[in-house]
């Protein structure tokens, strides 16, 4: 977008949007002002620029307007302001590159093996990565990291910053989302994940102790074992571990340690049965009686 026609620049939302993203905008784009609904509260200065009133922002002529607001229903309040104001604006995305998402496909016709962006965001794959894995990148020093003969129905991951996701060859995805961020996803091999699976490190907004201050809810990490089967709608949260063979049931939710060779269910999760294992033979194609009959025995690789 060329903005070097205006005469004035200015920021509009001062926050923490604007703390986050304020590293990535290029030194060609200098912000005159920065303005805000609660400009009193703010001060004469923030960040070094100087801070003006939404309406001596609406006298400024020959001005381009870039908001910066993470929340959707905030930017189009905004919008609608900007609107109003009938000055010319756009959000920050629109003006620089922030987060962006990327597909099997598109890492499939690099015709390489690794991609790596100018964030330190990298994955690493194999040439039979699925078109319907897309991994999305909000911050930097992400690794993503898909074993082969991966089968992926539908998978999300979305990445925030220093987190690391990998996913074990073999293992088959129905439909899942992944949210992690300064920690790890670590997935095992041979896995099975049904539809609507949702592992997530980290909550969405900070939790503290009243009277100590301190953080009670940094995110954590969670671990799933080899030959481990997630049923529909499970949801494993932060430091959640899933040992080998083990079941994880229907909307069951959990953030916690599991042995192997166990079935878990409920919210919170506890263990049901203990000393099983999982075929994938499908019951609507056969009624086995036995693991030994089974044609699926990926299962006796990790027995303990």
């Amino acid at each position: 977008m060329e903005l070097s026609q205006y005469q004035y620049i200015v920021g509009y939302g001062i926050g923490q949007y604007y703390d986050y993203v304020k590293a990535r905008i290029p030194e060609k784009i200098r912000l005159d002002y920065l303005s805000d609904m609660k400009w009193e509260q703010i001060g004469d200065q923030y960040d070094g620029i100087e801070v003006i009133s939404p309406g001596r922002l609406k006298e400024l002529e020959n001005v381009f307007v870039i908001v910066f607001s993470g929340n959707p229903r905030n930017y189009q309040s905004i919008s609608s302001m900007m609107v109003r104001f009938q000055l010319p604006f756009a959000h920050i995305s629109q003006v620089v590159s922030l987060d962006y998402a990327i597909s099997g496909k598109e890492l499939r016709e690099t015709g390489e093996t690794s991609y790596c962006d100018g964030n330190g965001n990298r994955v690493v794959f194999t040439r039979d990565i699925e078109d319907s894995v897309l991994i999305t990148f909000q911050g930097g020093n992400n690794l993503v990291q898909i074993g082969k003969s991966v089968s992926v129905g539908r998978l999300r991951i979305s990445c925030g910053n220093s987190a690391i996701c990998t996913i074990g060859e073999g293992t088959e995805i129905g439909e899942a989302s992944i949210y992690v961020t300064g920690g790890k996803v670590l997935i095992g091999k041979e896995c099975l994940f049904s539809q609507q699976i949702v592992l997530r490190n980290h909550d969405g907004h900070h939790i503290f102790d009243k009277n100590t201050g301190e953080r009670m809810n940094p995110s954590g990490s969670i671990s799933i074992g080899n030959h481990v089967w997630l049923c529909q709608g499970a949801v494993l949260l932060g430091n959640a571990s899933i040992g080998d063979n083990s079941i994880v049931g229907t909307m069951a939710v959990t953030s916690t340690s599991f042995p192997e060779e166990v079935v878990i269910a409920g919210n919170p999760a506890k263990i049901i049965r203990r000393n099983v294992c999982c075929s994938k033979d499908n019951t609507d194609f056969y009624d086995r009686g036995s693991l030994g009959e089974c044609m699926a025995k990926e299962a006796m690789r990790y027995f303990s």
